[in-house]
């Protein structure tokens, strides 16, 4: 048995499990994340372990960052002193046989004028990311044509958004979580460290002009975590001392079916059920989560 199936047998274990990693997202920790997940996931034994851990950071790349800095340093107005970033999923995706699901990214850049972002902390810029109506930044995002991408993430976003076992239903007081739902958890937590270690490695080797902070997350995925990158958030990421060995392949029409399928957030079956009960209605739609607040979505 895995670890963590007894772990997450109770939502207060995962809660608990989840927010010491949410709390090394925001200190800036992504090696000790890294040695967290690692091991966890190599203790799947499983085809999803194995193909997690065979997407190693440097084959998750951003493009377009040279553009980028470009176009902060040619912009014509006030100066430019922050940038959000998030990736996300189309929400009108058709999910077809075979298809992989390629996250698309999110960028808004700023300047002073609606938040005094050349004399914020890591811990003030944190806090606005958790104001019920969003930051103070919100839409006041400068209008510069600027594009960038994500490349190595399509077979995991693709394989977490048909997951057989989504969710975890705790009625019945269970002993142990199913491991399918495990490995769901896990790889959830590793498309994020892997999207921030790509973001973290662009920091390192190109940075923006000024050492502006950078307010990256990720919109209607799991998990809801923000990560501060470039004012005193540690940005280098570690080398792996041991290589991998490649994961058996993992054919997107083994498992895809023509269906829609959203991320949402868990919820119970009592939730459900007396979700149907008041409503008439099996769902409804979800509270914009962080992110999504920010970018307006």
């Amino acid at each position: 048995m895995h670890a963590l199936q007894e772990l997450f047998a109770s939502a207060e274990g995962e809660t608990h499990w989840e927010s010491e990693l949410r709390s090394l997202f925001e200190a800036g920790e992504l090696d000790e994340i890294h040695a967290r997940l690692e091991p966890a996931l190599a203790e799947l034994e499983s085809e999803f372990g194995e193909m997690c851990l065979a997407i190693t950071p440097d084959q998750v790349t951003i493009t377009g960052w040279d553009e980028l800095v470009e176009a902060i340093q040619g912009h014509e107005g006030e100066p430019i002193t922050a940038m959000t970033l998030a990736i996300a999923n189309e929400a009108d995706r058709a999910f077809e046989k075979g298809q992989l699901h390629h996250p698309y990214m999110l960028l808004g850049l700023y300047t002073d004028e609606p938040f005094r972002f050349s004399e914020a902390s890591a811990a003030d810029l944190l806090a606005q990311t958790q104001v019920e109506d969003g930051p103070a930044w919100a839409g006041w995002d400068e209008d510069i044509e600027v594009y960038l991408d994500i490349d190595g993430l399509d077979r995991l976003n693709t394989t977490l958004l048909h997951h057989k076992q989504r969710h975890f239903f705790r009625d019945d007081a269970p002993d142990k979580a199913p491991l399918r739902y495990v490995e769901y958890v896990l790889g959830c937590w590793w498309r994020a460290l892997l999207f921030h270690q790509a973001v973290a490695s662009e920091c390192a080797i190109h940075g923006l002009p000024g050492g502006i902070p950078i307010v990256s997350g990720m919109v209607d995925m799991r998990p809801e975590i923000v990560m501060i990158h470039g004012i005193g958030a540690p940005t280098v990421e570690r080398e792996r001392e041991t290589e991998l060995k490649p994961a058996a392949p993992i054919i997107a029409a083994d498992f895809i079916q023509v269906r829609a399928i959203e991320e949402v957030k868990e919820l119970t079956g009592a939730d459900l059920r007396r979700r149907v009960v008041e409503t008439g209605q099996e769902d409804e739609a979800p509270k914009k989560g962080l992110m999504a607040r920010l970018f307006g979505r």
